[in-house]
This record gives structure tokens, C-alpha cells and sequence, in this order.
């Protein structure tokens, strides 16, 4: 059983993103292993009914009130973006309690795996009320931060902490996050198992395929992320002027939606004030297709960012076969040292270093073609395919544990 994020699918469309995207592919890859999987969402649109009639897991719907998407009002402060998303998932959270309720009424549910906070706690009550009989499973996709944690960040991230403790089990994305729950909440080590999170890579590595000689050949430098201070792609803008100077065919591409208006207006004055508007494209929020196109046609693919439970987006660039510059920062190192010489890592703050580092990839064709060998390689690890080996395993040991007590 799974309770899924209860987000409404980012537009344009009705494409599911994220969280719930990485749910509806680890349930229908249980479900083609022949297991018996249920999952938990909200009721979508006709496009995500269809896609969930052909997943081989069973979907219950629940209605949700048509609110509006936090993405379309970048206006709204913090405080009421953070609102509004909590009113989402509290919205969620009621019905889908029912359903679960009723569900442990009819079925034998031996696993309620978790993926949201508010959505999480509401199912540990209903376990609690049927006096448990499920193996509570939570996993933390936010990763809302690696470092020391104050009172600021702990506020608003009480639900979630609330769900870390009362979880049977965790699931964290990346071994710095593991690292980090053990040290900030004081969890036990044997209650967290570091699995992350998987990604298209076959269907990724097929399209490609299917481009033949047309991939990678423009001269696109590519950055697929929500526009934002934490994505840090102003780190890239600042480049722009060192890179252009030696090699003034490039194009600065960024792909996703602006989060933080007032930071890509600084972003823009510095392109308006610099003459680099040649040099840069925003896409905005693209379809999952253009996503596609835009990783096979790119020649690097650069991110910059501060802070990430994992950094899935490096993993589907690696399987289109571009290079990749990004941070040094733990989720990512960690990440990319399984395979050497599979990214190059800048601090995310080192204009000058990702300016040298692109200037480098773009001058050096046998450099490019090593890396992109060796990111398919890595690529291959978080796999939808990979990922659901280890996530039975976790679930059979934790069955036979609570079988044993």
C-alpha cells in the first residue's frame, strides 16, 4: 500500500511530476513482479486516469478540491505559499485515511509505504487505531537541508520531523541524508536504509537512441531546474561572459518554472546590464517530452545547485549521455563517486571554476565522450528496474522482522 504525495500534477497538463511521478513507476514495477499494490492519490485529470489504468498497481482516487497551483502565483510570500501547500495536503489526507481505514477492513495490508508528511502522519494514525498491523515506511524526498537546522527551518518542518519519529521505518535518497537525519534527529542508524530514487533511465536511454546522429550536435548548455536561489543557476549566468569569450556559439538554456520571481529579476538585470540576451533562453515549465528533446540536444548539462536530498535530474541527463558540471555539495558527491570520472564538481558558488570547467568540456570532444561513457554507466543505478530490487528487500526484511516480535 502506497499513500501517495497528494500534489496536485504540475502543468501544462496533466503530468505528474516528482514525487508522484517516482510513485507511480515503483508501484507498477511491484505490480509487474506480481505483487499486490495499492495506491492512494488524488482523483487527476483524464490524462493521469488513462496512464493509471494501465499501471498494473490499483489506484483509489480521492476527490480533491480544485485549488490553485502554488507555481502560478509567484506574488504570494513564503508564508502563504507554505499555507497553501499544507492546506493541499490536508485536504488529501482525510479521504485517503478513509480509504485506508476501509481498505485495512477488506484486505491484508502487510506495508503502508509514505511519501508525504501530513498524508504520512494521518495514515500512522489509522495503523495505530486497527492496532497496527502494517509496517509503516516513510520516505523523506524534501531533504530540507544538510546543514545545522534552526528554529526557522524546524517550524515548518514539524509535520515532517513528526513523521521521521514515528515511522517504523525511513527511507533516505542519499547516504548525506541518511548522515544527516542520524546527527540532527538523532534517529537510529538501523531505522533509516539509504535507497534513492529512480528514474526513466531505459526509456530515456531508448529515445536518444532513436535520434541517432542528431544527439548532442547543437551548441545548447542546458539547466533543468525550477528558477531559484537554492537551484543557484546565477552562479551560471555569472559564467556567461568568461565562456562567451572563447566560445561565442553557446546558448544558455534553463528549463523550469520561475519559483522565485524577485531572483530571476536580479538574474535578468544582470543579463540585460552584461548584453548577454543572446547567449540565454528561458523555457519556463516545459512538457516531459521537451524535457526529452532538450537532454538529446544539449552538449552539457550544468547544475549549480546549493542544496538537494539527491539530485535525480543529474541521473537522467547522465542516461541522454551529456557531461555534467554540478556542486560539490554531499548529496552529490556521493552520488556521482560511485563512478569516476562522471561529473565534474564545482563549489556552487565558484563562478570562475564553472566558467573553467565548461570552457574545458566544450574544447575537449574526448573528455566529453569519456565522461558521457561513464555517466551512462552510473545512469544505470537508478534505474526504475534498480531501484525496485532494493526497495523488495527492504520490504521483506521488514515483514519478517515485525512477523518475528
Amino acid at each position: 500500500m502506497h499513500v501517495g504525495a497528494g500534489h496536485i500534477p504540475v502543468p501544462p497538463g496533466d503530468e505528474a511530476s516528482g514525487t508522484e511521478e517516482y510513485i507511480y513507476h515503483l508501484t507498477d514495477h511491484l505490480g509487474r513482479l506480481g505483487y499486490q499494490v495499492t495506491v492512494i492519490d488524488i482523483k487527476s485529470g483524464m490524462q493521469q486516469e488513462v496512464k493509471r489504468q494501465q499501471s498494473s498497481a490499483r489506484f483509489h482516487a480521492v476527490w480533491h478540491p480544485s485549488l490553485p497551483h502554488r507555481y502560478k502565483y509567484h506574488f504570494l510570500q513564503r508564508l502563504f505559499s507554505y499555507l497553501l501547500l499544507m492546506l493541499h495536503l490536508f485536504l488529501f489526507a482525510f479521504p485517503a485515511s478513509a480509504v485506508l481505514n476501509r481498505l485495512f477492513g477488506r484486505e491484508k495490508i502487510e506495508v503502508v509505504h509514505t511519501h508525504t508528511s501530513i498524508p504520512a502522519l494521518a495514515a500512522m494514525m489509522v495503523n495505530r487505531l486497527r492496532r497496527k498491523p502494517a509496517v509503516m515506511v516513510y520516505t523523506m524526498h524534501t531533504g530540507f537541508g544538510t546543514a545545522k537546522s534552526t528554529w526557522r527551518i524546524r517550524l515548518p518542518a514539524l509535520p515532517e520531523i513528526l513523521a521521521l519519529k514515528w515511522a517504523d521505518h525511513v527511507i533516505a535518497p542519499s547516504p548525506a541524508i541518511k548522515r544527516w537525519l542520524i546527527s540532527e534527529f538523532n534517529l537510529n542508524p538501523d531505522k533509516i536504509t539509504q535507497i534513492y530514487t529512480g528514474a526513466d533511465i531505459t526509456e530515456l536511454e531508448e529515445y536518444v537512441s532513436s535520434r541517432n546522429g542528431a544527439c548532442h550536435r547543437s551548441n545548447m548548455l542546458l539547466c533543468v531546474s525550477g528558477i531559484s536561489a537554492r537551484k543557484n543557476q546565477f552562479t551560471i549566468v555569472k559564467a556567461i561572459p568568461q565562456v562567451v569569450a572563447v566560445h561565442p556559439e553557446v546558448k544558455f538554456v534553463f528549463a523550469g518554472v520561475v519559483s522565485e520571481a524577485a531572483y530571476f529579476s536580479s538574474m535578468q538585470r544582470f543579463i540585460t546590464e552584461n548584453n548577454l540576451s543572446p547567449y540565454v533562453e528561458f523555457r519556463g515549465m516545459v512538457s516531459r517530452q521537451e524535457i526529452y528533446n532538450l537532454y538529446s540536444d544539449a552538449r552539457l548539462f550544468l547544475f549549480p545547485t546549493t542544496a538537494e536530498a539527491q539530485g535525480l535530474v543529474l541521473a537522467e541527463a547522465m542516461a541522454a549521455g551529456l557531461p555534467v558540471i554540478a556542486s560539490t555539495i554531499e548529496p552529490i558527491t556521493d552520488m556521482v563517486s560511485q563512478e569516476e570520472g562522471s561529473a565534474i564538481l564545482v563549489d556552487p558558488y565558484d563562478v570562475d571554476g564553472m566558467a573553467a570547467a565548461i570552457i574545458r568540456l566544450l574544447g575537449d570532444s574526448s573528455l566529453r565522450q569519456s565522461m558521457a561513457q561513464r555517466g551512462k554507466k552510473l545512469a544505470h543505478r537508478f534505474s526504475h528496474e534498480h531501484i525496485v530490487e532494493q526497495m523488495l528487500d527492504l520490504y521483506n526484511r521488514l515483514v519478517r522482522m515485525k512477523n518475528n516480535n
